[in-house]
């Protein structure tokens, strides 16, 4: 725990932790939960609700891998909205 403090004291900017943290923290525990609840639920033969399971899994793993990437201050979706907004004005 100590480490971890003094590790994230050590970065730079915020953009730095949050990678560190998605890396060594989310990342694992949100394969955990999902390997783990999808395992139960294919054994139960619960299709439906693993098939929701793996919607709704996908759709948190892109939020929290890509959209960091996606809503970065140089990403393409930034700058062609920044265009944008210049043509309108």
């Amino acid at each position: 725990m100590i480490i971890n403090i003094v590790y994230a004291y050590n970065i730079a900017t915020l953009q730095d932790v949050w990678n560190a943290a998605v890396s060594k923290w989310i990342a694992p525990i949100i394969i955990m939960v999902m390997g783990t609840l999808s395992l139960k639920f294919l054994l139960n033969r619960q299709w439906s609700q693993f098939i929701n399971f793996l919607s709704i899994g996908i759709g948190v793993a892109v939020v929290v891998y890509i959209a960091p990437e996606m809503f970065n201050q140089n990403s393409n979706l930034i700058n062609s909205a920044s265009d944008t907004a210049k043509m309108i004005n």
